[in-house]
């Protein structure tokens, strides 16, 4: 019977080397999510401070730490496995999260959010209070 080992014809090798890509590919990727969650606030504390341009350049460094943070250990652990799998996942979720965090300092600076109290203290004086509406998707 013909060889049925698709990984093979990819590069993959064997069912143990498939398994190995497999995790060293997913774990760069939770990688940089950790990293990214250990030394800045969330997106959507972005979006909602980042209208202050001090708290705004603020995120940009803690986002340029996640950054260097990241490419250390994705370039480290694929010297290490001698593997470019954890390049490739690493690489795209710290694609993703600069293109995440840009997204969301830039939603901030053209609302010019600048903390929680945005509209609160319109609403408690007997106003109304209506959040801005969303920017489209892929707008700064």
């Amino acid at each position: 019977m013909a060889d049925l080992d698709v990984g093979s014809g990819f590069g993959f090798g064997s069912d143990a080397a498939r398994i190995g890509a497999a995790i060293l590919f997913l774990q760069a990727s939770t990688n940089a999510m950790d990293v990214f969650s250990a030394v800045n606030s969330s997106p959507w504390t972005a979006e909602n401070f980042g209208g202050d341009e001090l708290k705004n350049e603020s995120v940009r460094e803690y986002v340029w730490h996640g950054v260097g943070l990241t490419v250390f250990y994705i370039v480290g652990a694929s010297v290490l496995a001698r593997s470019a799998w954890p390049l490739i996942g690493g690489g795209i979720t710290l694609g993703y999260m600069y293109w995440l965090y840009s997204r969301a300092l830039g939603r901030a600076r053209a609302r010019q959010s600048t903390g929680w109290t945005d509209g609160q203290a319109q609403a408690q004086s007997g106003g109304t209070y209506s959040p801005p509406a969303a920017a489209a998707v892929g707008s700064p």
